[in-house]
């Protein structure tokens, strides 16, 4: 295949904008054009002609459309990809294809219009752009916040039947609701409640609190018509309930047995500056993505990155998709929506500009991911996962993710450098 197109036929609509005029010489379409015409006549069965017998002439003409899309569809992406090759440039989008002339004699002309990632070099000095990174300081309350999370995780719920349900119990009651109109009975349930939880109907808990173990209360709800469970919507409901049996929270005290128990430490005070260091090693590793954020933001700026617009709107997409269940994003108000959008796209602008520029510097101070470094991580998170190596090699490989497992370790030593570089501690 004769490759007729040349650098200077590449044309920059704008940074992240290119666009290239293609021509496919008469040889090879008409080459094509007799192979496809070929296998028309072979699978073409016309009437008063048997199949593979129609004359080429008629064939050709009855098809004439369908013969010209399999001819574009067999050679355009195929000269694409080579002339896109001999040019050195690697889309980031599919290409939108705009076809100029199509002749037999005079061969193919198309145009295609692509995006692809900005040219650009760093600084020289761009390493000099340091940023502070703030002080990391972890006071009393916090953790004294963790360890009472830690006691409530710890607490029991235990049987009482001397005194009626109170806020925050757990209830086994037996529920059974009545549509009034219909008046038809729903099966009877046991279901466990938290007493008082907003989340309940707020007549539940009215009908729940002061109840003994046994006493049963009946209580009315009256449903929206727009109410989310389809067969409660615009309905008047009557629900009966019994208390079947009662717990109630009891809290561990926060003393040197509770630690023990939470973790392998010999006290409260040894739990207590364990809290403290990974605290510590947390908020320090916040601040420092912080302030590395800081810096590639003003980098970014500094050069004027511009961003390709398919991958902004892949990205964005991808944010809200990590954020929203399918259902809920088509049930949001639009105003709501277009809010989240904008919010979503300056993320992803932000997050593909850390990442371009991450690579950038990668490639500029020429670092890399040794195979020692890479066997040296996968020992570390098999021993961390608790599971063999060689299981842990087997699945990358399987999964064909071995090339990105080492793109992240790689991502991570960029950061780890320029943590390094440019933050002041």
């Amino acid at each position: 295949m004769e490759q007729n197109v040349s650098q200077e036929r590449l044309k920059v609509i704008s940074p992240v904008v290119r666009e290239l005029e293609i021509e496919i010489q008469p040889e090879e379409v008409k080459k094509e054009y007799e192979k496809v015409v070929n296998n028309y006549v072979a699978r073409i069965k016309l009437p008063g002609f048997r199949r593979g017998h129609a004359p080429r002439e008629m064939v050709a003409r009855m098809f004439a459309a369908e013969i010209k899309e399999t001819i574009l569809d067999n050679l355009v992406p195929e000269y694409l990809k080579g002339e896109l090759e001999s040019v050195g440039v690697i889309p980031v989008n599919v290409p939108t294809v705009k076809l100029l002339d199509f002749d037999l004699e005079k061969g193919i002309r198309f145009q295609v219009t692509f995006e692809v990632w900005p040219a650009i070099d760093l600084p020289a000095s761009y390493l000099e752009n340091k940023v502070k990174e703030e002080e990391v300081k972890i006071e009393e309350k916090e953790i004294e916040e963790v360890l009472k999370n830690l006691q409530a995780n710890a607490a029991e719920y235990l049987p009482v039947n001397d005194r009626p349900v109170a806020k925050d119990d757990y209830v086994v009651i037996e529920i059974q609701a009545k549509d009034l109109e219909a008046r038809k009975f729903m099966p009877a349930d046991k279901v466990v409640v938290l007493a008082g939880h907003p989340e309940n109907e707020s007549q539940l808990n009215e009908a729940l609190i002061g109840l003994r173990q046994g006493e049963e209360k009946t209580f009315l709800v009256e449903y929206p018509s727009d109410y989310a469970q389809k067969k409660f919507a615009g309905k008047k409901i009557e629900y009966r309930i019994k208390v079947m049996e009662i717990k109630e929270k009891k809290l561990p005290e926060i003393n040197d047995e509770l630690a023990r128990t939470i973790d392998q430490v010999s006290g409260l005070e040894e739990l207590k500056e364990k809290i403290r260091q990974d605290m510590l090693k947390h908020r320090q590793q916040e601040i420092a993505d912080k302030a590395l954020n800081e810096f590639l933001e003003k980098l970014a700026s500094d050069i004027n990155l511009s961003l390709p617009d398919s991958l902004v709107k892949e990205e964005e997409q991808a944010i809200i998709r990590r954020q929203f269940k399918e259902d809920d994003w088509s049930k949001m108000p639009v105003e709501l929506r277009q809010k989240v959008e904008e919010q979503a796209r300056k993320q992803a602008e932000k997050n593909l500009k850390n990442h371009f520029l991450l690579r950038k510097i990668i490639e500029k101070e020429g670092l890399k991911v040794s195979e020692e470094e890479y066997a040296e991580d996968l020992k570390k998170i098999a021993e961390e996962r608790n599971i063999p190596l060689n299981r842990l090699k087997s699945a990358l490989d399987q999964e064909e993710r071995e090339e990105e497992w080492k793109l992240n370790l790689l991502l991570q030593k960029g950061i780890d450098f320029l943590k390094e570089k440019v933050i002041i501690k």
